[in-house]
């Protein structure tokens, strides 16, 4: 079953033409910023919280959340501070695209690409819906385009969680709907929920977390312990 978390500000209008090459949040000067004895993928979520930018991370692996690395960003465009924190990783590349900043990662699989990248034909987000409630549904229209004979959804959503900018979106990504959800909402990222040998294959694993301040019980240090626990 997925399990799905929650996470922090934004700052960009979604589905804008956001390219690597351009100017604008990618050159704007970084605040310095110090990491000490955390892995890759907690640092890139810490980076992102203090710069205000919304993240996915679409890759982790053991050395991503256990091996420790040391950052210290002094004098740092958002580009060169990126560039300088993935040196620490093996095969990541990032880009900025619809707001968001994509972290990938050339070992990733096929098959969590392929679920990614599903499209799905009409996903309705109604006016005061959370970044959770949607989340979840959104889980759930994998689940049916991957399978049409399931039907319906039966259960409640608990939790606080902030509310998602409404919109009807259409013929879009798992990957661009999880990236409307954070951006349109308070939400910081959204981050996959394990390792690719793991990712839409085992029923603990599932496929993604959105982390979110809204609610201390899925902070950070929460999803990521989630996620370890998928290792």
């Amino acid at each position: 079953m997925l399990m799905i978390s929650r996470a922090i500000t934004c700052g960009f209008l979604l589905f804008s033409p956001c390219v690597y090459g351009q100017s604008g949040p990618l050159e704007r000067r970084a605040s310095s910023f110090n990491s000490k004895g955390v892995g890759l993928t907690e640092t890139l979520l810490k980076f992102s919280y203090e710069e205000h930018l919304p993240i996915a991370i679409e890759y982790v692996d053991r050395a991503s959340m256990d091996r420790p690395m040391n950052v210290s960003l002094r004098n740092k465009t958002i580009r060169q501070a990126l560039d300088s924190i993935l040196l620490n990783g093996n095969g990541y590349r990032w880009k900025l695209r619809n707001g968001i900043i994509e972290i990938t990662n050339k070992h990733g699989s096929k098959h969590a690409e392929g679920l990614l990248n599903k499209v799905i034909p009409v996903f309705k987000i109604p006016e005061g819906e959370t970044a959770q409630k949607m989340s979840t549904m959104l889980w759930w229209q994998v689940q049916i385009a991957l399978d049409p004979s399931i039907k319906g959804f039966f259960g409640d959503i608990m939790g606080r969680s902030s509310t998602v900018k409404a919109g009807t979106l259409h013929n879009r990504e798992v990957r661009e709907i999880l990236s409307y959800i954070v951006v349109n909402s308070r939400a910081e990222a959204w981050v996959v929920a394990g390792p690719p040998e793991c990712l839409g294959h085992t029923p603990y694993c599932g496929l993604w977390y959105i982390v979110e301040q809204e609610s201390s019980d899925n902070s950070n240090q929460s999803v990521l312990r989630k996620v370890r626990e998928n290792l």
